[in-house]
């Protein structure tokens, strides 16, 4: 059986200081509990920031678990997203998903780059580190175009059970820098480079809410009115 955590109690305690403020959801869609599975969804607000999501799905019948944490920048500060995320596949795989994801054109703009994507590879470096024997494929490829929306410096491993012990410590790591860019990051006038974040930001949120791998499953499990919610409130 693989080791559980508290992924997103976790990553909300590192993100306290943020300064969260909690999102009024509808109960039937902050905690669903079916037959097949649970999702349990809280969605808040911060300075700076459109959203900041923590999101864990549950199948039963798999016993698949999936955790998220999200922070979405708002449309006045160009921060990249942040994407945490832990899929455990008992018997198969685990494998934790860590990014800073770019909404401007690195190459555009490679005083974008190396403000908020740069530091990335450090932190990735450090992971793995952190991780040691317990990873087992550094670089797996992801079965979805957002990989598309991804930077160069993304974690996406396959960890062994005794890995997913350890995986707190990357939400600590992560969460602490970009907060330091969220401390930092300053407001962003109109003009051609906010024209780009904001065309970059919808198509990124439009291609990871269509190429999520698990959507189908979570029909199959939650129904295809619940699943779409909970998807329009991650993305």
């Amino acid at each position: 059986m693989s080791a559980t955590i508290n992924f997103a109690g976790h990553a909300k305690k590192c993100m306290s200081p943020l300064n969260l403020v909690p999102v009024d959801l509808d109960p039937k869609l902050s905690r669903i509990d079916v037959e097949g599975g649970t999702i349990d969804l809280d969605l808040f607000t911060a300075e700076k920031l459109e959203k900041v999501v923590f999101c864990t799905i549950r199948m039963h019948e798999s016993g698949v678990v999936e955790s998220t944490a999200m922070a979405w920048p708002d449309d006045n500060h160009y921060l990249p997203i942040l994407w945490c995320n832990l899929t455990i596949v008992p018997g198969v795989m685990n494998v934790p998903i860590f990014d800073f994801v770019p909404l401007m054109d690195i190459v555009v703009w490679p005083d974008y780059a190396e403000r908020y994507i740069a530091g990335v590879s450090a932190l990735r470096d450090n992971a793995l580190e952190f991780l040691g024997d317990a990873v087992t494929d550094k670089a797996i490829n992801l079965p979805s175009l957002s990989v598309y929306t991804l930077s160069p410096y993304r974690l996406v491993a396959k960890v062994t059970d005794k890995g997913i012990v350890k995986i707190p410590g990357l939400l600590d790591a992560y969460i602490r820098e970009y907060i330091t860019l969220w401390e930092k990051a300053s407001r962003l006038d109109y003009g051609p480079e906010k024209q780009f974040y904001l065309k970059k930001k919808a198509a990124t949120r439009k291609l990871m809410k269509a190429n999520d791998p698990g959507y189908a499953f979570m029909i199959d499990v939650f129904g295809k009115e619940s699943t779409r919610k909970v998807f329009d409130s991650v993305f």
